[in-house]
């Protein structure tokens, strides 16, 4: 089922979305099981993610005059352009802002955050503290391997998942359904190098999940706040550093 009747009506949802994958041969589909075949799976999602930040990261190049980055492997046809395309129709915060991130979870599928709520998740859910203790180790100790970086990891990865799957954040339908993404994809190449290209994708509700809550009023009046605003312009100004090749803390 397509879902374009997202709703649209609160511009201050958070916004993340789930996503299945599937590969075909053009007979038969299979589901890319996350805790069978992690890197396959990670691989094809780690896509999706680049498509859906091209412009985003290509505006940015082009306002600073650096070199655009050219993936090797380019999908046939312009499935992904429509991928891009509906995510604005239906997440207004991808809309204002191109820009996803992935959160990933053991052995299940992954959750891609979109627009502010990736500022939210690297500026107050704990990304920025983990990378400023991982540099502090690995100046200290020379490694980041230490007990207290692995501490600190475990406890954001689970504070960053909690955020992206609760209820105010999770991307709905108008029937308060959460929406997931399916995506197909058909392997081409060879067994040595294999080439993946999206065959095709769907947004539809998640119907084996509730209806979610209604979203947290909360949450929706800090989506506007001043302060919102200053979270993006870190992020955005974070990721200027690193494509410039500067210190990033």
């Amino acid at each position: 089922m397509q879902v374009t009747s997202i709703n649209n009506n609160n511009p201050n949802f958070g916004h993340s979305f789930r996503v299945s994958i599937c590969l075909t041969d053009g007979f038969k589909t299979d589901f890319v099981n996350p805790s069978k075949n992690e890197s396959l799976y990670k691989k094809l999602n780690s896509k999706i993610v680049g498509w859906l930040n091209e412009d985003y990261y290509s505006s940015l190049r082009s306002t600073y005059g650096l070199p655009r980055k050219v993936s090797k492997q380019q999908p046939s046809g312009d499935v992904h352009k429509k991928l891009i395309q509906e995510l604005r129709k239906i997440d207004n915060d991808y809309a204002r802002l191109n820009l996803v991130r992935s959160v990933y979870r053991k052995n299940k599928v992954a959750c891609i955050a979109t627009g502010p709520d990736v500022a939210i998740i690297e500026q107050s859910k704990g990304i920025k503290y983990l990378g400023e203790a991982k540099s502090d180790s690995l100046l200290t100790y020379g490694t980041t391997l230490t007990d207290y970086v692995k501490e600190l990891s475990k406890a954001v990865r689970k504070n960053v998942i909690r955020f992206v799957e609760s209820d105010s954040v999770l991307l709905r339908s108008k029937n308060d359904k959460e929406i997931m993404l399916k995506a197909i994809f058909k392997k081409t190449g060879t067994e040595k190098k294999p080439i993946y290209e999206l065959d095709s994708f769907e947004f539809h509700e998640n119907i084996s999940k509730p209806t979610l809550k209604p979203v947290n009023s909360n949450y929706s009046m800090f989506k506007q706040s001043r302060e919102m605003q200053e979270k993006i312009k870190r992020t955005i100004q974070n990721q200027i550093k690193v494509m410039l090749g500067e210190n990033n803390k």
